[in-house]
């Protein structure tokens, strides 16, 4: 792996819920790997329901995210029907409290081994298209997405103080000790589902930490990617 692509996608609204809520949906605050290869299925034409076959290897393929814009959360009532009548026969509603993702912004690193995958992919930003209509989470949230560039990579490993401007898997962090709360910032820590089987089984889970305002994150880790323009990345 010499070189990724990067990424930007962004919407008005996002809604990525967490698996642990039913009747009032919460939102993860940033969408998780299995998310993120829907989103570039749908950009490239994969079949829903085929799609996550091709991202089932770790060493195929690697994703990592930073946040681009301050999280901010906002809720509001939604009333929901009883669809199994025609509608104007419906007489049931349900009005729950859902989440939301506001002004979302964030930057996807993405390589696949699949050179028809990884060409296609890059090709379909350069041209701004897309096969299918990207959604952050949900149908109805439309997504915008520009390529940012095509960028060269190399891995490196140091035992100093390395500022990391993605989010970070807890598992890269060298020990208990590694993590530098500095004033300035404000760091959090989400389980988060990261791979997924074909039909559609989380198989691994894993602490996030992020910075809320999308600002590195000065820690030591195991090992970390370094792009041409100088950024430190990890990838879930």
């Amino acid at each position: 792996m010499d070189k990724i692509l990067k990424f930007k996608i962004w919407g008005d609204y996002a809604h990525f819920k967490k698996f642990y809520t039913t009747t009032s949906p919460l939102t993860f605050e940033f969408p998780p790997p299995p998310t993120i290869i829907g989103i570039i299925s749908a950009i490239i034409g994969l079949d829903k329901n085929e799609y996550l076959e091709h991202f089932q290897n770790p060493e195929e393929f690697k994703i990592a995210l930073s946040i681009q814009n301050p999280i901010k959360k906002v809720r509001w009532s939604q009333n929901l029907i009883d669809t199994k009548h025609h509608f104007w026969r419906i007489k049931n509603r349900t009005q729950i409290r859902i989440e939301f993702l506001k002004d979302s912004a964030f930057v996807i690193y993405f390589f696949h081994k699949d050179k028809n995958i990884y060409d296609r992919l890059k090709r379909n930003l350069e041209n701004h298209k897309s096969v299918y209509s990207v959604s952050l989470g949900l149908s109805e949230l439309l997504a915008n997405f520009e390529l940012i560039d095509e960028t060269k990579i190399e891995n490196s490993k140091s035992d100093d103080w390395t500022n990391i401007d993605s989010v970070l898997p807890y598992s890269y962090l060298q020990d208990d000790n590694s993590l530098d709360f500095e004033v300035s910032r404000e760091i959090f820590k989400v389980n988060f589902p990261i791979s997924m089987q074909p039909n559609r089984v989380v198989n691994k889970r894993e602490d996030i930490l992020f910075e809320r305002n999308g600002k590195p994150i000065k820690c030591k880790v195991k090992e970390f990617w370094k792009t041409r323009k100088g950024e430190n990345i990890v990838f879930f």
